[in-house]
């Protein structure tokens, strides 16, 4: 190889290697800059434009199509016929013209004379004031002088403005006049075609021309681009890096460009409108605007990467959403991302941790339902979640169980709740996956046998104050569907009807007759506090005949079979066994069967019973004696459930279920004994998370509220900072939950299953909507403890609920706090006009109110309320609003609507009365009915003492 002199390469071959590696180096970065110009998120947002163009041509066809030609024609005809009269004025409208530019000029020339005359008073003012204070009076004389003259010029100066001005004015009147035909004609023409005038500017936007390209090419589309990089900078939720809370930055609308638009409700993600954009989320005007909450303060994921469809840790709903996501995005499972997105399906959980203060949040159906569930089936007893411990125990006392059920009964009911109630909240500890082999049964039947004995055995003696004496069946069923039963309970053999309003709150009553004491159940159907002081169970003040009608029908319901099991006696041999296991967790076995040689054999039954007790959490849900005062809850705490590390899951040997969250807590709810498969474990460490055998719907639900569960730490900007009122309806609605009103009432928009299963709702329990502006504090503080009838034409009772003061005072000081109502309202004397008191007799005998309200008018039957009482019952703001609109109270009502003309706008209900003033005959009516008004209540139902 040739090589020049002090060379060590052929410079030739060198000039060639440079010029390939140059040109290979060219094109690496021509590719470099071009693969990061055609990002995927720029292809939403071109085919963005191609949709919303579509959509503006759209509007454009309506537009059109509901123009009337004819008058469009007419008015540019008018516009035309204006400006032909206008060409006789033109001399005349140009002389106003001038007129109006020389005044303009002399206003000008005027203001520039007043600024400097102003200026210069201002100065010899200043002179003279402190030639004054130096105490020279001959200066000082001088100089008033001068600015006497200075302030005469400068007022003289405003006065001839103000006259300019006044010309100005007059010269426009002149113009306007002569030009009014005209405009009239054009603003017309703008109201008819200024939407499309519109539209067709917002269409001009869409169209991708060649400025349109040039603003988005390579290089130079840094200056002014249409296609970018849509953001926020969300100050209301934060993110945290490496321990530091900084902002969000939420970039999600560059592809979800319409997702605060309405209109675009029926494209494909990502160009699709967000559900209830004007009133939950997104919105302008909704609850929580884009630009202060954004996206991923809700959904999770990662809000400032946007690269791709992967980049944000997208999370599909379900198999066949990955499958589809895996072909058209090629999709795969984010990694070393602490919150991908939540599942959609869920992200109504992620409204738990800015509503902390509230048990039910307004526009989350599905996560109220799964709040619901998870207090009905009683996980918080077990595991600790924060904002939960107000809540009671969720199941019956067993302090005095042995004046309700047997022996035998306990020992089944424990080994198998569900083969004696199918629809039984109590879950299934025994039979599981994991401790179903002949050793692990033999050790599940002697703890079984050891708890029966100990719950038995320290059970308190109770005798039931009224004796069962069989009544009639049919009866008792008819009660049971009518007087409200059904509001908490399902219960076998009644109506589906009523069995359709799905209430969870109490058990599902089947098989009763082979469970319960006959006497212990007439008296708790009396007087459920007798037997349990605590209990949620109301009085619905039976007579003897109609307690035992019920007890008759429910005593008809018998699970013949489950009564005939007799449960193994208990192996002592087994029992032994387990004691010593417990005995000698900290000692040796030789000391630990010593410690058990010491035991009598009663005793070791009742030890065993304790013990067992003890590992499955029975006081968690129970009321046990020797299991009182703050005992561990023995469940893992889930309040940040939803923040833990994927890694800390324990998946065991089940490798189908995929490694997320919400597949470890969906596979957990359904079978929570499945990570112990293919595990070998010694009986003692097994998992004793009991199977309640949840529906799907059940588990989806309950899933959404445990992934909201979150440790995230939001600002207090971005929390729901509840105001003094709210406060007072929340702590109160917290008692309203624990004595199920929600089940009868429907409580400002929530619940109400019984009153909606009425045919006629009038004749069900009544919504209690902005209770607290309805009824006086005082009443309802003594209505609850002493109910009395309001409507006697109806059988569903009010039931009696052995409240305790606090509770009381809770839940009526949230209903005014909710209604933002004072306590109490001083006592208002009714004070008549002149002639108002005829008038309002005059409205009531033609609206003919005594046709429904018949009580203490008339001897018809009554099919509305007495309105004697109603003085003492009602705030006259409320009866005020009641008159006006009673729908907007109750939309079932038959009430009518008398100064409403259906739009909302008030209209006199009778003609020639009070000057035709609705606002005037409404008060008229309202004071009529206050002083006729009795000052004290119905008296009450008798109590079952």
């Amino acid at each position: 190889m040739k090589r020049e002199p002090g060379m060590a390469y052929d410079t030739k071959v060198l000039n060639k290697v440079f010029a390939v590696v140059s040109v290979v180096f060219l094109l690496v970065v021509i590719w470099m800059v071009f693969d990061d110009y055609i990002r995927p998120w720029k292809a939403v947002q071109v085919k963005a434009l191609d949709i919303e163009k579509q959509k503006i041509q759209e509007k454009i066809k309506l537009i059109d199509g509901s123009t009337d030609g004819k008058k469009l024609k007419e008015i540019k005809d008018q516009i035309a016929a204006a400006e032909k009269g206008l060409a006789a004025h033109e001399e005349q409208i140009k002389k106003i013209n001038d007129k109006i530019t020389e005044i303009q000029r002399e206003i000008y020339v005027q203001n520039m004379v007043n600024g400097v005359n102003g200026s210069k008073a201002a100065e010899l003012q200043f002179k003279y004031e402190h030639a004054m204070m130096e105490n020279h009076p001959e200066d000082a004389k001088k100089l008033k002088v001068k600015f006497d003259e200075s302030k005469r010029k400068e007022i003289e100066g405003k006065d001839h403005l103000k006259g300019l001005q006044a010309q100005e004015a007059a010269a426009n009147e002149e113009l306007k006049a002569i030009m009014a035909t005209k405009t009239a004609a054009e603003k017309e023409l703008k109201n008819m075609v200024g939407d499309k005038e519109r539209m067709l500017t917002a269409l001009a936007s869409t169209e991708k021309n060649p400025i349109w390209a040039l603003r988005n090419a390579p290089f130079i589309d840094y200056l002014d681009p249409t296609i970018k990089i849509r953001q926020f900078v969300i100050q209301k939720a934060t993110n945290d890096f490496y321990f530091q809370q900084v902002p969000k930055i939420d970039r999600c609308t560059t592809c979800h460009v319409f997702i605060d638009k309405p209109g675009y409700e029926d494209q494909a993600n990502p160009y699709k409108t967000h559900p209830k954009v004007d009133t939950l989320a997104v919105g302008v005007s909704s609850a929580h605007p884009i630009k202060d909450f954004g996206c991923t303060s809700c959904h999770g994921g990662v809000g400032d990467r946007v690269n791709d469809f992967n980049s944000p840790a997208h999370i599909p709903q379900n198999a066949e959403q990955m499958k589809e996501w895996k072909e058209k995005y090629h999709w795969h499972e984010p990694h070393k991302i602490p919150q991908p997105m939540i599942p959609l399906q869920y992200a109504e959980g992620m409204c738990m941790k800015c509503h902390k203060e509230q048990e039910r949040i307004p526009m989350a159906d599905k996560l109220n339902h799964g709040r619901q569930l998870i207090e009905n089936y009683g996980c918080y007893a077990c595991h600790k979640i924060e904002g939960w411990q107000h809540l009671k125990k969720p199941g019956p006392s067993l302090q005095k169980i042995s004046g309700k059920v047997s022996k035998e009964f306990v020992k089944n009911w424990i080994w198998s709740p569900k083969t004696f109630n199918p629809k039984s909240k109590m879950p299934s500890f025994f039979n599981q996956e994991n401790n179903s082999t002949p050793e692990f049964r033999a050790k599940n039947m002697a703890e079984v046998n050891a708890m029966a004995e100990y719950i038995y055995q320290t059970s308190r003696e109770y005798k039931p104050f009224q004796k069962y004496s069989a009544g009639n069946a049919a009866k008792g069923k008819e009660l049971i569907e009518t007087i409200g039963c059904v509001g908490c309970h399902m219960v076998e053999g009644i109506d589906d009807k009523w069995n359709a309003v799905g209430a969870k709150k109490g058990t599902y009553l089947t098989g009763v007759g082979s469970k319960v004491d006959p006497d212990w159940l007439v008296s708790w159907l009396k007087k459920p506090s007798h037997y349990q002081e605590d209990t949620a169970m109301p009085s619905f003040r039976l007579t003897d005949g109609e307690a035992n009608d019920i007890a008759t029908y429910l005593m008809s319901l018998k699970n013949q079979r489950f009564a005939e099991l007799q449960f193994p006696e208990i192996d002592k041999k087994v029992r032994d066994e387990i004691l010593v296991d417990y005995f000698s967790a900290f000692e040796t076995v030789k000391a630990a069967q010593g410690k058990l040689e010491k035991l009598s054999d009663a005793e070791r039954t009742m030890e065993l019973g304790k013990r067992s007790i003890n590992k499955y959490g029975c006081y968690s849900c129970h009321n046990i004696n020797g299991f009182e005062g703050d005992l561990p809850q023995i469940g893992p705490e889930l309040t940040k459930e939803g923040s833990k590390p994927i890694e800390q899951f324990g998946f065991g040997q089940q490798k189908q279920v995929p490694h997320t969250r919400q597949a470890w807590i969906t596979q957990h709810l359904k079978t929570p004994r499945i990570w112990d498969i293919g595990v070998p474990k010694p009986f003692k460490d097994l998992n004793r998370m009991p199977n309640f055998y949840l529906t799907d719907e059940e588990v989806d639900s309950m899933v959404g509220v445990i992934l909201g569960l979150v440790s995230d730490k939001v600002p207090l900007a971005g929390m729901k900072r509840l105001s003094a009122g709210e406060k007072q309806y929340y702590e109160g609605m917290k008692v309203a939950n624990q004595y199920n009103c929600y089940g009868c009432h429907k409580i400002d928009g929530i619940g109400g299953k019984l009153s909606e299963a009425f045919d006629d709702q009038n004749y069900g329990p009544p919504y209690l909507t902005k209770e607290g502006l309805r009824v006086q504090t005082d009443w309802l503080y003594d209505f609850l403890q002493n109910v009395h009838p309001i409507r006697p034409y109806v059988k569903v009772r009010m039931p009696t609920f052995n409240f305790k003061h606090d509770e009381l005072n809770k839940l009526i000081a949230g209903f005014q706090g909710g209604s933002d109502q004072p306590t109490y309202e001083a006592p208002q004397t009714v004070e008549w006009e002149p002639g108002e008191k005829e008038a309002a007799q005059r409205i009531w005998n033609e609206l003919a109110c005594t046709t429904c309200h018949t009580l203490g008018f008339n001897s018809d039957a009554p099919q509305a309320p007495n309105l004697h009482y109603a003085k003492k019952r009602l705030r006259p703001a409320f009866m005020d609003a009641w008159i006006t609109n009673p729908q907007s109270f109750l939309p079932y009502t038959s009430m009518p609507a008398f100064w409403d003309d259906g739009s909302g706008n008030l209209i006199p209900a009778v003609d020639g009365v009070l000057d035709n003033d609705p606002k005037r005959q409404i008060r008229a009516v309202r004071k009529l009915v206050q002083e006729f008004g009795y000052n004290t209540n119905p008296a009450p139902f008798p109590k079952n003492n």
